[in-house]
């Protein structure tokens, strides 16, 4: 089974509902679920395909540097 692709996520992270970066948030490593894939796809205006959706390494990398603090 391959896993679902998402658009690029510097697309729909930043405009993506608060409450779902706080679900995705407790657990990078959990799939997203069928609303944030829901949302995801609304925001980018695309279809993703169903099935299940995980984060990559560096889409993890860039939700961590969008999360830090700046001084």
């Amino acid at each position: 089974m391959s896993a679902t692709v998402l658009p690029p996520i510097d697309r729909w992270w930043p405009h993506l509902d608060i409450d779902f970066k706080h679900e995705i948030l407790a657990n990078l490593d959990a799939p997203l679920s069928t609303e944030a894939l829901d949302e995801v796809a609304r925001l980018c205006d695309a279809t993703i395909e169903p099935g299940p959706a995980a984060l990559s390494d560096s889409e993890k990398e860039y939700i961590r540097t969008q999360i830090e603090v700046v001084d």
